[in-house]
């Protein structure tokens, strides 16, 4: 399994999606989704995911 760390700091949290297994960021254009229900259910950081989601554009971001 692969790790790495993401620059977060380019990026501010979508609040509105919030919860306790997701987490997601929003970039210029760009969103990234963290998964940390399982690796919290299981005590194990190694089992959180992140997908990234690029070139998305104004449309992507915005729903329009």
């Amino acid at each position: 399994m692969r790790s790495t760390k993401l620059p977060l700091s380019t990026f501010e949290p979508v609040t509105e999606v919030r919860g306790l297994a997701d987490t997601w960021w929003r970039g210029p254009d760009s969103l990234i989704a963290i998964h940390t229900g399982v690796a919290e259910c299981f005590d194990a950081p190694r089992f959180r995911v992140a997908r990234v989601y690029s070139g998305l554009g104004e449309w992507g971001l915005t729903g329009g």
